[in-house]
């Protein structure tokens, strides 16, 4: 019994001094944690030491950061590879922008310029002849319009010939516009007198009246007659042949004897220089038309050992100033007598009528086959109408 009274005395004490004991513990937690912040961390020798004596106080090591993985030298370097795409697409109205994207996530962006208008043109006036007319163009994206005048178009007259010109009377043409209508008429003047020779005197082929006295284009008018005539003459004549065969290559003119001498003649199957004097190509007969034919001097067909290269125009005959190139007309007809008519590789003289005369080849290398009629008169052939690429017309006086 006096223990359990010991016992329950003990705990009313202890109940007692219970706020007393805590601050004092509080004191000294106190004491203990500033003396602990004051004392200097013992040194690597002194820790040696407190371990060695048994000491179990252990002092944490700081911590470290760990180093970046070294590079794989193996493997190569990243390098950007772009894919483009237009992010925005640009208008006549704002600019767009286009996106610069890599797999590996990067990217960057550039501005697009803004785009063109999109105009639409609408005739507000039309233009006339006299006068301008009016033109507006509207965008059709945004709106923006603008006009612009435009200039007059011109009359574009049409003629129609009431009356032919000829050597004795002056004709008459009337021109009307396709456009408005407008008409006038226009006087063609007299032709000239085309002259020709009766008995050593000349008369006008047409319509008969004498000539006293030649113009310098009346002479130039007869150097062509004559150049013509002369070529009828040969064409009409067997003993001359095309001068190409295998036998007897030859591009000579028989009057003059360009290229006719003995070592430019391959002579083949007993052929001899007389047989092959008379032979002609197209370009040095067109040439000695107008040399032999029509006295005309400055046509020079005389050049020894060097072939006529008339027929694609790089001869200097047609380079003189005798010689003028013309434009080829729609139709054959059009043409005037003594034109010389040029294809990549032949040479005609137009003769008038739609008909030239020319050296065409109808040799084929044996002998028996090409002595015919290879310089001939005919009517032109659409093919070669076709292949006419050029057109030269003698302007000179020829010697009569």
């Amino acid at each position: 019994m006096k223990r359990i009274l010991v016992l329950l005395m003990c705990v009313i004490i202890a109940v007692a001094m219970a706020p007393q004991a805590e601050g004092a513990f509080l004191a000294y937690a106190d004491e203990e944690t500033t003396s602990t912040l004051s004392v200097e961390e013992p040194s690597e020798k002194e820790a040696a030491t407190d371990t060695f004596a048994g000491t179990s106080e252990e002092v944490e090591e700081p911590a470290t950061e760990e180093p970046d993985p070294e590079p794989d030298p193996t493997r190569p370097p990243h390098k950007h590879k772009y894919v483009s795409k237009v992010t925005k697409k640009a208008t006549c109205k704002r600019k767009g922008v286009r996106t610069y994207t890599c797999e590996c996530g990067d990217y960057y962006t550039k501005p697009i310029p803004k785009a063109k208008h999109k105009y639409k043109k609408k005739v507000i006036k039309k233009a006339k002849c006299t006068k301008g007319g009016k033109v507006r163009y509207r965008c059709s994206v945004c709106g923006k319009k603008y006009y612009k005048k435009t200039t007059k178009l011109g009359h574009k007259y049409k003629k129609k010939v009431l009356r032919k010109a000829t050597c004795t009377h002056t004709g008459k043409a009337r021109y009307t516009c396709k456009r408005c209508g407008k008409k006038y008429t226009k006087v063609i003047k007299k032709r000239v007198h085309h002259p020709k020779v009766r008995k050593g005197k000349y008369f006008c082929r047409d319509c008969g009246v004498k000539i006293t006295k030649l113009s310098k284009y009346q002479k130039t008018l007869l150097s062509r007659d004559f150049a013509v005539y002369w070529a009828k003459k040969i064409a009409a004549n067997n003993n001359f042949h095309y001068g190409k065969s295998k036998w007897a290559h030859h591009n000579g003119c028989y009057f003059c004897g360009t290229n006719q001498y003995e070592k430019s003649l391959k002579i083949k199957d007993g052929a001899t220089l007389k047989e092959c004097e008379k032979t002609y190509c197209c370009n040095p007969f067109v040439t000695a038309a107008y040399c032999h034919g029509a006295g005309a001097e400055e046509v020079d067909c005389t050049v020894k050992s060097k072939r006529f290269g008339l027929a694609n125009d790089s001869n200097k005959v047609v380079k003189n100033k005798s010689w003028k190139k013309v434009k080829k007309p729609s139709k054959v007809t059009r043409l005037m007598v003594g034109d010389i008519l040029l294809t990549p590789t032949h040479a005609m003289l137009y003769a008038g009528g739609g008909k030239v005369v020319h050296a065409q080849h109808h040799d084929n290398g044996v002998r028996g086959d090409y002595w015919n009629e290879s310089i001939v008169w005919d009517k032109i052939s659409d093919r070669q109408w076709k292949r006419t690429s050029k057109i030269y017309r003698y302007m000179g006086t020829g010697k009569f």
